[in-house]
């Protein structure tokens, strides 16, 4: 938890509370190498994230209950975990649990589940995504954590539909999205998505965007 909000953490004999100091002012130093460390500094270590999370994402990943489970296909991964998209409704496979709407839930893919639904039509790219998967050896890859926009009644009913396709369905339309980017936690690591799910295809739209300018805002004017 402490290293996930950006705080290192430091195991150390309790019995001998002096060599606190010296470790914090050790470790303070921005040159030391990587090691081998003084015996007087020896400890357990554990480095704080380079991202660490904000206030509503740490609540949402360590603060809240997750509720039920939603299964979503590799294509979502990407949008979700590298392009950091809101999950939609088209990219659901489905359900499991029971719960309602602003609920914390897990999402994850179902590596064996996509194979079994899909032989017959996976393309090359998501044919190469199981491959990857395998050496894994998991039932899931936990992708996230994040609060939904609808029930789990709901979401069955809307999976794998466009957001146009809400209201014929639902009756309504309160959201175009099962769970909104803001609201939405990823765990999975990059090794993980890079190894697994990222293809060629999304490697170069990847070096696109990185390429792209970034937009510069017109200073506004003021009537007096």
């Amino acid at each position: 938890l402490a290293t996930a909000a950006g705080v290192t953490t430091v195991i150390t004999r309790g019995s001998t509370p002096q060599k606190v100091i010296d470790i914090i002012e050790f470790f303070s130093n921005p040159e030391i190498a990587d090691g081998p460390f003084p015996p007087a500094v020896l400890c357990t270590r554990f480095v704080a994230k380079s991202r660490p999370m904000i206030d509503r994402k740490w609540w949402i990943l360590h603060g809240m209950y997750c509720a039920g489970t939603i299964y979503i296909d590799a294509g979502a991964v990407i949008a979700l975990a590298r392009f950091k998209k809101s999950l939609f409704a088209a990219g659901i496979k489905r359900v499991e649990g029971t719960f309602s709407s602003n609920q914390a839930v897990r999402v994850v893919y179902e590596p064996e589940r996509e194979q079994i639904d899909n032989s017959a039509e996976l393309n090359a790219d998501e044919a190469r995504v199981l491959s990857a998967v395998a050496p894994i050896k998991s039932e899931f890859i936990e992708i996230g954590h994040g609060l939904v926009n609808y029930t789990s009644t709901e979401i069955k009913r809307i999976r794998g539909c466009h957001s146009s396709e809400f209201e014929a369905i639902l009756g309504y339309c309160d959201s175009d999205n099962v769970i909104n980017r803001g609201n939405m936690v990823i765990t999975v690591t990059d090794q993980i998505l890079d190894d697994v799910f990222v293809t060629k295809t999304h490697h170069t739209k990847i070096r696109a965007e990185q390429r792209a300018p970034v937009p510069v805002s017109s200073p506004k004017l003021t009537a007096i």
